[in-house]
């Protein structure tokens, strides 16, 4: 939980075993504990559903605006959902996902590293994102580390591994991008674009990525523009409320 809540919340509860105790309804201290702690739960949950509340109605705003192409606005929305972030779980790495990719397909590199870094490590496009941004900013072991940690993540992902290992060959990196598609290929034996990259990076060819389509065209690896805003769908996501499945 957030830290606030959690320092409300066992506020609360030392509140409450000192009430029981101190008013003579148990006979110990280790009596009072149970109360307390009753206390303490019910109190966190009350908190984070009120503030749960209060981020929705932000969350929203912002995916209206980045749906239809203000971005800046849907980022200004994302950014005031900060200040809650003391006291929702995991509210602030999910925020600094969205900007973080948002501030990427800007082209504003260095504002997505800032806030990748920070960013949560689900889904895995996050750790994509921030190694895509290292990329381009040719930090090649930082691009590493983060595709290492997408790859992680999205290991029942072509894409991913694909995405790594493209980055690889522009990289100079051919040994290196086909020992990434043989740990794919072992991971996803079935999946024919990872045997097929993987035949084409041992022959020096190019690998093909365009049949993963819009998915790849997000990240605006190849010179286009990532693809906003119907690739902001996938963000701009209410934090802490299971979303619906993303079509692949």
């Amino acid at each position: 939980m957030g830290v606030l809540t959690f320092i409300v919340s066992i506020l609360f509860g030392v509140l409450i075993s000192a009430l029981f105790r101190f008013s003579h309804l148990v006979h110990s201290t280790a009596g009072a504990v149970t109360p307390g702690v009753i206390a303490a739960i019910v109190a966190a949950i009350y908190i984070f559903r009120r503030i749960s509340a209060r981020i929705m109605p932000v969350v929203d705003e912002a995916q209206r605006h980045l749906q239809g192409g203000r971005r800046e606005l849907g980022l200004k929305s994302l950014r005031a959902g900060l200040r809650w972030k003391s006291w929702h779980p995991l509210l602030e790495s999910q925020l600094r996902t969205q900007i973080g990719a948002l501030l990427y397909d800007s082209g504003d590199l260095d504002g997505a590293l800032v806030e990748l870094k920070h960013a949560s490590k689900r889904p895995w496009e996050s750790r994509a994102f921030l190694a895509c941004a290292h990329f381009k900013k040719h930090n090649e072991n930082e691009m590493k580390r983060a595709f290492e940690d997408a790859v992680k993540v999205g290991e029942k992902d072509g894409l991913a591994w694909s995405m790594y290992a493209w980055c690889l060959v522009a990289c100079g990196k051919k040994a290196e991008a086909t020992e990434v598609l043989e740990r794919a290929s072992k991971k996803l034996p079935k999946d024919e674009r990872i045997q097929n990259n993987l035949e084409l990076v041992k022959e020096g060819k190019k690998l093909k990525v365009a049949p993963y389509g819009d998915r790849w065209a997000r990240f605006g690896l190849e010179g286009g523009a990532p693809g906003l805003p119907k690739a902001a769908r996938g963000f701009a996501q209410r934090p802490g409320f299971r979303q619906r499945p993303q079509k692949r």
